[in-house]
């Protein structure tokens, strides 16, 4: 008679056993995804890693593509202009690359580390217990420095940089060649293609690690962001 009882029990700590417990992050609230399971933890990293990484791809991609297009075409059409023209063109090409080095150069760590985090993720023994909290450590690093990275990529001062940058870029044309409607026109265009730059860059880890931090009651039930396509146009993601 109590021989199904003790086997119901001996299963379910059987099944337990499989279920890595790993130090939580010492500001991450009670109830937070930093308490869960090791095997829920990974899952989370791995597959906000993956998708942040698609994401950088394309606002890398995207930006990078255009940008360099723009000053290549800039380039070429130099010579087809009278020369009081020219300065135009290659002032906007130097901008059109500066706006390359910015959207290619440093990327996140996770656009390349991110797809491999979430294999090795896939791929863990969990029976291993040490091996399974020094991968979760490894993705909790991961996840807090790239939102540090995503936080740093939208800083007041990069807006500020994006500013100033082109108003000089205008007043080069100004003050240098007399050409003070494209210096308007360039200032105006630059200054919003750049924030247009800076707002779609990729936000979603910092958004999280604040969730995989919060107590459920803390967490916000949609998150927004603007992507580049790819293409033409911008696309928008949306999480729930």
């Amino acid at each position: 008679m109590t021989s199904r009882p003790l086997l119901v029990a001996v299963l379910v700590v059987s099944l337990s056993a499989h279920a890595v417990d790993c130090p939580a992050p010492k500001d991450a609230k009670v109830g937070s995804l930093a308490h869960q399971s090791a095997e829920a933890r990974l899952k989370f990293m791995a597959q906000r890693f993956q998708s942040e990484s698609d994401a950088a791809k394309r606002w890398t991609g995207g930006w990078g593509g255009g940008y360099a297009a723009g000053t290549l075409v800039q380039l070429a059409l130099i010579g087809v202009f009278p020369k009081e023209d020219q300065p135009d063109w290659y002032w906007g090409a130097l901008s059109c690359a500066v706006g390359v080095a910015f959207s290619v150069l440093g990327p996140l760590e996770v656009l390349d580390a991110g797809p491999i985090f979430a294999k090795r993720a896939a791929d863990n023994d969990a029976t291993d217990e040490q091996k399974t909290c020094e991968l979760v450590a490894e993705g909790e690093r991961m996840l807090k420095e790239g939102a540090e990275a995503e936080k740093f990529s939208r800083a007041w001062f990069l807006h500020a940089g994006n500013v100033l940058f082109n108003a000089g870029i205008g007043l080069v044309l100004g003050l240098g060649y007399g050409r003070w409607t494209s210096a308007v026109i360039n200032t105006i265009s630059g200054a919003v293609i750049g924030e247009l730059t800076i707002f779609t860059s990729p936000n979603q880890l910092d958004a999280g690690w604040s969730e995989y931090l919060m107590a459920p009651s803390e967490k916000s039930s949609v998150s927004i962001q603007l992507v580049p396509t790819g293409g033409p146009g911008l696309g928008v993601v949306v999480r729930f």
